[in-house]
């Protein structure tokens, strides 16, 4: 039995042909400072967005970091023990392909998850 736009015959088989929608990575944030962001964006997202989410949670380095779309102005904070910021945000309905993240304390990481619909 074939699948719809499966190339075999296998339902378990993996997927190894066209544009893979989804995205993830685990960046940590170099020191820059409140407000300050470093010349090169820190995540390019080669696709359309559907959501994205970034999380801060157990087992990932502690801090807290600032977040930008357009490297010069922070739009909003993570904080990793969700004390002064939300440790996770999601954005849907909404197409980001470049951020940036200035950590301002700690040493975090933050996981940036996306997909898209095609």
């Amino acid at each position: 039995m074939s699948f719809p736009y499966d190339r075999s015959s296998n339902p378990r088989a993996a997927i190894q042909y066209g544009k893979d929608f989804n995205f993830f990575r685990n960046v940590t944030p170099a020191s820059t400072g409140s407000g300050v962001f470093a010349t090169n964006c820190d995540i390019v997202i080669t696709f359309p967005t559907y959501t994205v989410t970034f999380w801060m949670g157990s087992g990932l380095g502690a801090g807290t970091v600032q977040y930008s779309f357009n490297g010069t102005d922070i739009h909003g904070t993570l904080d990793s023990t969700g004390s002064t910021a939300p440790a996770t945000l999601t954005f849907e309905n909404r197409q980001l392909s470049k951020i940036w993240f200035s950590s301002i304390s700690g040493t975090p990481v933050v996981r940036v998850e996306a997909w898209a619909t095609r």
